[in-house]
């Protein structure tokens, strides 16, 4: 019942961190399986500290960083209060440490009580307070929460002009595609559409900064390679690789725009590669709509 006197909304709340939102230039967080240190650069975005290169979502990041730096305590345990307190844990739940240039709060969340449902935490000083479950719930976030998906390119469909899947061979010509070695064969528009945007428009799951060799993600020796050439004269390629070692929803790829790096994407983006030239073929093609060699009778 003592504990729940936070509960009381004429009660105020204590704030943990005393610095302002955009004074904070580094935070870090250990716990819940996760232990992660984030770092404001000279331009002011954030970023990992053990990652610098991986893309951040900016908005997520700097909204994760408010919500440490609003935390608050439901009461401070003093006098009798702190006789109840159970024995610090050897593992704490979690660590936090906030900083704002040469100053720096930090803060152990320790055992949680279930009646009441609050953690208690301690700052610097030892201090005890109480803090609602509630509160600290969403905020061990994953590096992977906090990642910017990343397209390949920012061209449109319109500007291809030709693309290579594997052994086939494709020209756009005002938004008709043909085979490039048989123009006269009636293609199904759509799946050759699909395929080209699937390049265009995914978006990467995870970037990883620092790949192993190519055989170490099928990329040696890929499912699908593809190459779209744009009207500029630049070109493309993608090559799909073998599923994640984490998580076998997503697969690997790489881009020729970007060598240095391997992208976990959609694995289900394959699945718009599985083709062939027979299953291409465009079964409701008519003597409108078909070349002259693809018409077998006429009414």
């Amino acid at each position: 019942a003592v504990l729940q006197r936070g509960d009381d909304p004429t009660d105020a709340t204590l704030p943990l961190c005393s610095f302002a939102v955009e004074d904070i230039d580094r935070l870090a967080y250990a716990g819940n399986n996760q232990d992660v240190t984030l770092v404001k650069n000279s331009s002011g975005d954030w970023m990992l500290e053990s990652d610098p290169t991986l893309p951040l979502d900016q908005t997520k990041t700097a909204s994760l960083v408010e919500s440490y730096a609003n935390l608050t305590a439901q009461r401070k345990l003093v006098g009798s209060d702190l006789t109840d307190l159970p024995e610090k844990s050897a593992t704490p739940q979690m660590t936090i440490a906030i900083g704002a240039g040469e100053e720096s709060v930090n803060l152990t969340v320790d055992q949680l009580n279930s009646v009441a449902d609050v953690y208690y935490i301690y700052d610097d000083t030892g201090a005890a307070y109480t803090v609602k479950r509630s509160d600290l719930a969403t905020l061990s976030k994953s590096a992977r929460d906090l990642y910017k998906a990343q397209t390949l390119t920012d061209k449109t469909l319109d500007d291809v002009v030709s693309m290579q899947m594997n052994d086939l061979d494709f020209t756009q010509t005002d938004g008709s595609w043909t085979l490039t070695n048989d123009a006269g064969y009636a293609l199904n528009q759509s799946s050759v559409k699909k395929m080209a945007n699937t390049i265009l428009q995914m978006q990467t799951a995870w970037t990883i900064t620092t790949p192993d060799a190519d055989s170490a993600y099928g990329l040696d020796d890929p499912d699908v390679t593809a190459t779209l050439t744009f009207t500029d004269g630049t070109s493309l390629t993608v090559r799909f690789g073998t599923a994640s070692a984490s998580d076998d929803s997503l697969c690997y790829l790489a881009s020729s725009d970007a060598p240095t790096l391997v992208y976990e994407v959609n694995a289900d983006h394959k699945s718009a590669f599985a083709v062939t030239k027979e299953s291409l073929h465009d079964d409701t093609a008519t003597a409108e709509t078909a070349a002259d060699t693809d018409v077998v009778a006429q009414y």
